[in-house]
């Protein structure tokens, strides 16, 4: 019979292929950083999407007269700081992951700020290396916001804006005023529709939606309510004073965590493991804490600190480290559909309606692969279209550019590829075409391909 941590894992990767990333920009406006995410505004328009078409749209329109740019404005005063990642040339800074365009290019030809799909989304760096790394060697300055997956996308979205804003005034100072391009994956798609829809005060050049889907719970996970929402519910349970099986996640993922940065638990966290696998009789034994004496910690760090060294020369660690964070989104889901979460927020049938009265995007590419089961672009393209007509009857001069393409390949099509540098060094041996057949990223690097020419093309 399969263990609750493993059955966890698997109804957390039915929901992952159901929500993984997109991709925005626009050749109108140009991205500026407001300096604070919209707390409230969202659910106004929310409200009104979900009214009548009669109903008014004021409180919808999309302000036209700031253009969505980098801006130096920001409610926080503090100056951004980057840290390097160990990834390539990733650094890290004020929670998001930059990654900079080759310095002769001057400045960079825009913003591409991405969203990941459905859990792999919390290290896109890593997940979607080489599209990021190919559309950063073009010239373009990348910002990926990793993000936790949860029931509730305007949370999210809050979340994610928080983040951006919080790195925009410094980049901003750095290489002036620039468009704003978000770029995602088929959950990252679905939050950059909210954005553009739901968020006023935080304007999108364009979006590019790759493999946007936008399913309920039921369709995306099957037998939700019959199995997965009563075992997820179970598993938070907590008998008396006995930890509860999201604990022992918890404890397990620190515990990696801590092998992973080459360090020994902390006592509190041993003695927690402890007590966690401790069979139920012996429960109430209480049995002294274990505390590691100081000179085993130093001595033990010392043997093991040349290992861990290399392993984060060589990108190991940093690639441990954050495999470790994508795991620690399964804990707080379950914790939420414990604490009663059975659809996302908002519904599809809502989300569907807050593109097709709010969205205002002038420019959206549509990135659809053959084999995808998953796909929703066709349907998303009609709401856009509508949502370009509501636009017109406000502003007759307003128009929009969709374009929906299709590709080859499947879902995850952009994770499937190596790191840029090692896709490199591999088609100077093997050859290009042959490298991407047997590597199976020819598919990313035909999304990359795709990418730029719409880029191009918006001239931005």
């Amino acid at each position: 019979m399969m263990s609750a941590p493993r059955c966890t894992v698997a109804i957390l990767l039915a929901l992952m292929l159901t929500r993984i990333g997109a991709f925005t920009s626009c050749d109108g406006p140009l991205i500026r950083c407001s300096g604070s995410a919209v707390q409230s505004s969202h659910v106004d328009v929310l409200s009104a999407a979900t009214t009548s078409d009669d109903a008014t749209e004021s409180s919808q329109e999309a302000p036209t007269a700031r253009s969505p740019t980098l801006s130096t404005s920001s409610s926080s005063t503090k100056s951004s700081t980057s840290l390097k990642t160990g990834v390539g040339q990733w650094e890290e800074m004020e929670g998001n992951y930059i990654l900079r365009p080759p310095t002769d290019f001057g400045q960079p030809r825009a913003l591409l700020h991405f969203l990941g799909g459905a859990l792999v989304g919390a290290a896109p760096d890593i997940t979607y290396r080489y599209v990021l790394e190919e559309l950063a060697q073009e010239g373009y300055l990348i910002v990926a916001t990793p993000y936790n997956l949860s029931f509730d996308h305007l949370q999210t979205c809050d979340a994610v804006i928080r983040k951006f804003e919080r790195v925009a005034p410094a980049l901003a100072r750095q290489y002036g005023a620039i468009p704003v391009v978000g770029v995602g994956h088929s959950c990252g798609s679905l939050l950059h529709i909210l954005i553009t829809s739901l968020f006023p005060d935080t304007p999108r050049a364009a979006n590019a939606l790759l493999s946007f889907n936008n399913k309920p719970v039921q369709e995306a996970v099957p037998l939700f309510s019959e199995v997965v929402a009563p075992f997820f519910t179970t598993l938070a349970d907590r008998n008396g004073t006995r930890p509860s099986g999201t604990d022992g996640l918890n404890i397990g993922l620190n515990l990696a965590r801590a092998a992973a940065r080459g360090d020994l638990p902390s006592d509190e966290l041993l003695n927690d493991a402890i007590r966690f696998v401790l069979p139920e009789a012996l429960a109430s034994a209480e049995p002294g804490d274990v505390n590691v004496p100081s000179e085993l910690r130093d001595a033990v760090r010392n043997l093991i600190e040349p290992a861990a060294t290399a392993f984060e020369g060589a990108g190991i660690l940093p690639l441990m480290d954050q495999t470790i964070d994508v795991l620690g989104q399964i804990p707080l889901l379950v914790e939420e559909v414990a604490d009663g979460a059975r659809d996302f927020i908002p519904t599809p049938g809502a989300v569907r309606a807050a593109a097709r009265r709010a969205y205002r995007a002038r420019r959206t590419l549509l990135l659809q692969y053959d084999n995808d089961p998953l796909d929703e672009s066709e349907e998303i393209e009609e709401l856009l279209r509508e949502a370009e007509t509501v636009m017109r009857m406000k502003r007759p001069m307003i128009a929009f550019d969709i374009q929906r393409r299709v590709l080859k390949g499947g879902h995850a099509a952009p994770v499937l590829a190596p790191p840029l540098d090692l896709a490199e060094k591999l088609e100077d041996v093997l050859g290009a075409e042959t490298a991407k057949e047997r590597l199976l990223y020819a598919e990313a690097d035909a999304t990359v391909k795709e990418l730029l020419q719409w880029l191009d093309e918006g001239q931005l």
